[in-house]
């Protein structure tokens, strides 16, 4: 389905349970299914279980999420709120600003972010007079939004700002170091919206392909929008037959539709999905760790001959005495024996290790449990954390 295809699954099923009485509620979207194959310790329990270094116990993505979105409700009109659960969004308004979500169509969240990470998230072109791009909250109307683009689509389009204002493709210098894009992160959409989408779920009947949620939706909003992305396969990880005719369909839907964004230029957006990025924020990366004070321990028994790094992180898990754990690793709902070392920048899940063994750097290491004809088995994963578990090939020795 996608994570556009499982929202108009989830619309559905509201109304399934609760009828018309659904459209006064204000609903918070978290998905957090998908295989999670760029992080796959976390793919069993799914991204939103994820356990955090934080708490005793600890806290899970869910709770973080909660706790982030507290105060959004009393804010709301009622609609939806659409986020996922693998990313931290952080920001500060100032003591008066108030995020609110009562504008008709779509509201999204923009973060500024430099033209790297631009080029793998959403992007918003914005209306360069509705905003100063000083302040700490601002709510800018948008011309057109990116899905992935490249940074010279970024700049053709106006995307890219410099020094708090836009510009377009022929002005400024693009050799500055101030140059930034406004990204995505979460989204919010009126009940008027969701229920045409209903609509069109229903019309469809059974869904043929993937829809992304942000890529399908949200690229067909805005003055300047075109069809042109309906075609555009460059960031669709399976072709199916039938997307290009639902984007179509998407597109003249909700063509015409609001975008609103809340420019939120005091604001950091976290994305920790996939095992490269884990490791940077749970263990190398200071700012996270020091905005949400993260620990090095958490919910953990760890003896005095026990090895760690103030650079790793342990969680909810025993290590036993003359182990060794290297700096930049993560180690999650595990016990690890001793005359166990653990080498740098590796992650260990949910596996009990119990004799002498060197775990090599640079090495990912998970364990399930499963249940076969009513017998209890248990799965491990091995593989780089460099690894690439997207890629497909067609013969073994490429």
């Amino acid at each position: 389905l996608g994570n556009g295809g499982s929202t108009l699954h989830v619309l559905q099923y509201l109304e399934d349970l609760y009828g018309d009485q659904w459209t006064s509620f204000t609903v918070l979207l978290i998905h957090s299914g998908g295989y999670s194959q760029r992080l796959p310790s976390a793919s069993a329990l799914g991204k939103v279980f994820m356990a955090l270094p934080l708490g005793d116990p600890i806290y899970q993505m869910l709770e973080l999420k909660l706790a982030m979105y507290i105060d959004f409700p009393r804010h709301m009109k009622p609609g939806i709120l659409v986020t996922c659960s693998d990313d931290i969004e952080l920001y500060s308004t100032g003591g008066t600003d108030t995020i609110r979500l009562d504008k008709p169509g779509f509201t999204a969240f923009a973060h500024p972010s430099d033209l790297a990470v631009g080029t793998t998230h959403g992007v918003f072109v914005l209306d360069q007079s509705s905003f100063s791009g000083q302040g700490g909250l601002e709510y800018a109307s948008c011309q057109r939004f990116l899905h992935k683009p490249d940074v010279r689509t970024m700049r053709q389009t106006g995307a890219v700002c410099v020094r708090g204002h836009c510009f377009s493709g022929d002005h400024g210098d693009p050799g500055m170091a101030s140059e930034y894009v406004y990204t995505d992160s979460i989204f919010y959409m009126d009940h008027h919206t969701a229920k045409q989408l209903l609509m069109f779920y229903k019309q469809m009947g059974t869904l043929c392909c993937e829809i992304d949620a942000y890529g399908d939706f949200l690229q067909a909003l805005g003055p300047r929008a075109t069809p042109d992305y309906t075609k555009n396969m460059s960031n669709v990880s399976r072709e199916d037959p039938g997307l290009v005719e639902v984007r179509q369909q998407l597109y003249s839907l909700l063509r015409g539709t609001a975008l609103n964004v809340i420019v939120l230029d005091n604001s950091q957006f976290y994305h920790i999905g996939t095992t490269q990025e884990y490791l940077f924020h749970f263990t190398a990366e200071n700012k996270l760790r020091f905005e949400l004070d993260l620990l090095p321990l958490a919910f953990s028994i760890l003896p005095d001959t026990a090895k760690t790094s103030d650079r790793s992180s342990v969680i909810q898990s025993i290590l036993e005495p003359r182990c060794v754990i290297g700096p930049g690793s993560v180690i999650e709902y595990s016990r690890i024996g001793p005359e166990v070392s653990v080498g740098e920048n590796s992650i260990v899940s949910g596996s009990y290790i119990n004799f002498s063994v060197d775990i090599p750097s640079h090495c990912f290491l998970s364990s399930v449990t499963v249940k076969i004809k009513d017998q209890v088995e248990y799965v491990t994963m091995v593989f780089g954390v460099g690894d690439d578990l997207k890629k497909s090939v067609k013969l073994l020795s490429d």
